[in-house]
């Protein structure tokens, strides 16, 4: 992972067969954009795995093999995780490479990446299969569910601007709202850290203002991008989620007077009247380690019995900080943490006892 070596400290950097070795391929590549400056290249060299992956390697890799199987990894998956921080400039394959006169066991995949000048948002999760599945599925769910149960209002809150200012994908957004509903009777106010363009934001909004609950939602981000508060595995995520603004967020929650935006890095930007306050339902979704447990350590004690936790990253393979935060506070605690089977997700419901 380059330990010790600064951001930004090399125009190129070339990786022969280096991703077949090592323990996640994903956290090393982080680490390759990390140390390389904006304009700057990226060359890998890969072998094909053509009949899995060889005693000798952590990793067999494929150019894009849908029977890719254990230790197998598909490449264009791989570079779906950094696609916000890199261009994919090429991937030529065997026969290409030896037209090349690249020879020898490195030469089965060549891939060529530049840095961004400015990294995008990481939304590419949203297309990947096992989004899409589960995408499918919920929507199968809605469409049995509504049969006993009008689902019009999940429908028509979606619809108010919600998918338009969120990446978070509809399994997880029709979680939100189910938990949300099981904490209407509850005392207890709303709210959410990590909030992008407040697309989930929006979502809990709608349901309070038209379940007619009078209670504040309080809102929580930089509106500048994830913090620099790093782990090591975590680096691939510095500078995004900065294509926002409190104004924009502002707007698009404009018709609830009960909601309360707070900018600035999360625990130093709590006003001090909110310490005395308690919660109902709080939506977490900061990715990195640190964030995630500064989260915990004030939501918690401030959670009503019954009240509803959700971590969003939990389980999130490319955020693992997010779980080891969630494992090491809960670690002495009354609460389980319930994975959901979604890309990603916690629930935590608070106990009715210290």
């Amino acid at each position: 992972m380059l330990p010790g070596v600064a951001d930004e400290s090399y125009d190129a950097l070339v990786a022969n067969g280096v991703l077949t070795h090592v323990e996640r391929p994903s956290v090393a590549l982080a680490n390759w954009i990390r140390v390389v400056r904006p304009g700057g290249t990226i060359g890998i060299t890969l072998p094909v795995a053509s009949t899995g992956c060889p005693p000798s390697q952590r990793w067999g890799f494929a150019v894009q093999d849908p029977s890719a199987g254990e230790r197998q990894m598909n490449l264009l998956e791989l570079l779906q995780v950094v696609c916000h921080l890199v261009e994919i400039e090429g991937i030529i394959q065997n026969s290409a490479a030896a037209a090349r006169h690249v020879t020898g066991p490195l030469c089965g995949i060549e891939v060529r990446l530049r840095k961004r000048h400015h990294a995008q948002t990481p939304v590419q999760s949203n297309r990947s299969s096992q989004v899409e599945a589960l995408t499918k599925m919920t929507r199968t769910a809605i469409a049995v569910r509504s049969q006993v149960r009008p689902m019009a209002e999940f429908d028509s809150i979606l619809a108010s601007g919600v998918l338009e200012s969120t990446v978070v994908d509809l399994s997880r957004l029709y979680l939100l709202y189910q938990w949300l509903l099981s904490t209407i009777r509850l005392p207890g106010h709303c709210i959410e850290i990590g909030v992008f363009r407040g697309g989930t934001a929006k979502l809990i909004s709608e349901v309070l203002l038209r379940r007619q609950v009078a209670a504040y939602l309080h809102l929580f981000d930089t509106f500048a991008g994830l913090p620099d508060r790093f782990a090591a595995d975590e680096v691939g995520m510095k500078g995004t989620f900065a294509d926002t603004t409190v104004r924009q967020v502002r707007r698009l929650l404009a018709n609830n007077p009960r909601v309360r935006t707070h900018r600035g890095v999360f625990p130093d930007s709590i006003p001090s009247y909110l310490n005395r306050r308690r919660f109902r339902f709080a939506h977490i979704d900061v990715d990195i380690e640190r964030s995630v447990r500064d989260c915990l350590s004030f939501v918690y004690p401030r959670l009503v019995p019954g009240g509803v936790m959700i971590v969003d990253d939990y389980g999130h393979p490319e955020c693992p900080g997010a779980t080891r935060a969630v494992e090491a506070f809960f670690a002495d605690k009354l609460e389980t943490v319930v994975q959901m089977p979604l890309l990603s997700s916690a629930v935590i419901l608070k106990a009715t006892g210290d």
